[in-house]
């Protein structure tokens, strides 16, 4: 039924179908009630809502049913007497006490994933080409394994030649020794003259040092001919490559990155005032695009604070095969410190113009809408550091229709708060 209620105030309408004789609903009754109760304006007329809008759709009779609903506002409201609006309907909601429950701070930061250790690999000899590249971008690797192949040609000949040199000296050495311990023996004797001996001593000993110097020019060629092999220095992955076959390297020219041990970590921008509260040791929840949440540990944090935008960096090591990759930008909620504080659940906070509020039912059963300030969440609650108090009843599901100093009627068995119920505000 369509009914005006009238007061000092103004009319208000309240609209509602009458089911017919079979309980079908969907005919229409228009009353327009005064203040004492009395029938100002009635359709007196049972017919369907299709009948009905059927009935007034020509000019004629929309000008005269806006003629007739004129003059029975002005007659139901003549009356200029004060009087109470009429109450609505008490709604029926549930409710929840404030309680206090211990809450995790949170903070939630970003930064782009970086490689724990990324190792630069490059040539330690110059002008030789590259014969063979044995890995490629993303193969993971092991510590010593071969990964390219310079042209050796050259040194494996430099090393057969300073081996027969070696072989030369040593034979000069062994025949000066020789020489110079039969000096020794015949010198005594008087058969030699002192001069000659210290002849035979030096050349034994200058045979000795051509022997040391072929030696140590071998290991300089097998050194050189060891750097023609380019092996992983740790285990890991390969995160680029630049070499080719057939490319003319030159020293320190880089040719692989590895990442170490395949271990990533986010580099996450914390602004200075919450740089105290992070500490290594502490969980972190990673998320980015594309990747399941992980979660992740603070290993250190920088000591400094970039001058420019006042924000450090909190390094926080992520798991093997975790799925994000170098480069990835991703967020991270680090959890802090674990402190009691007062929380409602979520479904009852409502926002209404552009501030957050609950409805808190007093013990006349009447909600006052009262102005929160939102704090961390912990699952279907959300802290409340200002605004209520332990104790204080809000309403839950139906909150999202209630006006400030409404009657309530409060279910008997408070339903389980649910994250999404009755947050939807009502338009005003």
């Amino acid at each position: 039924m369509s009914r005006a209620y009238c007061s000092s105030r103004g009319c208000r309408f309240l609209g509602r179908s009458r089911p017919d004789g079979n309980g079908v609903p969907g005919y229409v009754f228009l009353d327009l009630i005064d203040r004492h109760g009395h029938h100002a304006f009635s359709s007196r007329r049972t017919q369907t809502l299709e009948g009905f809008m059927r009935t007034y759709r020509s000019p004629l009779h929309k000008r005269l049913l806006t003629g007739i609903l004129g003059a029975a506002l002005l007659a139901a409201c003549g009356d200029a007497e004060p009087e109470a609006e009429v109450a609505r309907s008490a709604m029926t909601v549930t409710t929840a006490p404030v309680q206090s429950r211990p809450v995790t701070r949170e903070i939630t930061v970003m930064g782009t994933v970086v490689a724990w250790e990324e190792m630069p690999l490059g040539a330690e000899v110059s002008g030789l080409a590259i014969t063979d590249v044995l890995v490629d971008e993303g193969d993971a690797v092991k510590r010593g394994q071969l990964l390219l192949k310079l042209n050796d040609t050259t040194l494996r000949a430099q090393l057969a030649q300073q081996e027969a040199t070696i072989a030369s000296a040593r034979a000069s050495l062994t025949e000066a020794q020789a020489n110079l311990r039969r000096a020794e023996d015949l010198l005594p004797k008087g058969h030699i003259s002192g001069q000659t001996a210290d002849a035979r001593r030096a050349a034994a000993d200058t045979a000795a040092a051509q022997l040391a110097l072929a030696e140590a020019s071998r290991a300089e060629t097998a050194a050189r001919l060891a750097q023609t092999r380019i092996v992983a220095p740790d285990d890991g992955y390969v995160s680029a490559r630049s070499a080719v076959i057939g490319q003319i390297v030159s020293s320190g020219t880089e040719l692989f990155r590895i990442v170490r041990q395949g271990r990533l970590e986010l580099d996450a921008e914390v602004p200075e005032a919450a740089l105290a509260s992070v500490r290594p040791g502490q969980i972190a929840t990673v998320s980015a695009g594309g990747v399941a949440p992980t979660s992740g540990t603070v290993r250190d944090v920088a000591p400094s604070v970039d001058t420019r935008s006042r924000l450090g960096v909190a390094h926080i090591a992520l798991p093997p095969d975790s799925g994000f990759r170098p480069g990835m930008f991703a967020q991270a909620s680090i959890a802090l410190d674990r402190d009691d504080a007062l929380v409602v659940p979520q479904s009852s906070v409502i926002y209404r113009d552009g501030g957050a509020g609950v409805f808190v039912v007093g013990p006349d059963m009447t909600v006052r809408f009262t102005q929160v300030t939102t704090g961390d969440r912990a699952g279907a609650f959300v802290e409340i550091p200002k605004g209520v108090k332990a104790g204080d009843q809000v309403a839950l599901r139906g909150a999202g229709f209630l006006e400030d100093g409404d009657q309530v009627t409060v279910a008997r068995q408070p339903e389980t708060a649910h994250p999404l119920a009755g947050t939807e505000p009502r338009s005003k």
